[in-house]
């Protein structure tokens, strides 16, 4: 048993969002993944991305929503959603606040492609988008 205190994990700012990486890859023992949380601003937005390697788990704390594929997604609290490599995803904007926990899977430096390149990021580990 291994238990972890999250509290005192430092928040990074985001386009749009927070978050703070509660798990590394040492933590669960499994190599290239990890497990953020994330926190959306009403009003703010996500660009459109994707990953080419990584999939993503999202555990929605908090009703949120997300563009994915061209589609409008509503995640209720509680919900899972899975986006495997190549899933297109962001919000053009969020409604309102929301969280959710994310485990990344598989994840490599330079594996996220921006769609919109006045957005685009240089990609880093724990830098890159929810």
């Amino acid at each position: 048993m291994k238990l972890y205190r999250s509290a005192k994990r430092e928040w990074a700012e985001g386009k749009g969002y927070d978050k703070r990486v509660l798990l590394e890859e040492k933590q669960l023992g499994i190599p290239g993944s990890f497990i953020q949380e994330v926190r959306f601003h009403a009003g703010e937005k996500v660009p459109q991305h994707y990953h080419e390697r990584t999939t993503e788990v999202f555990f929605a704390l908090d009703r949120a929503l997300f563009e994915i594929n061209g589609k409008a997604v509503v995640m209720e609290p509680e919900d899972v959603l899975v986006c495997e490599p190549g899933d297109v995803h962001g919000n053009p904007e969020i409604p309102q606040d929301s969280r959710i926990l994310v485990l990344k899977v598989n994840i490599e430096e330079g594996d996220t492609v921006w769609l919109d390149r006045t957005d685009a990021h240089q990609d880093q580990r724990h830098a890159s988008h929810p």
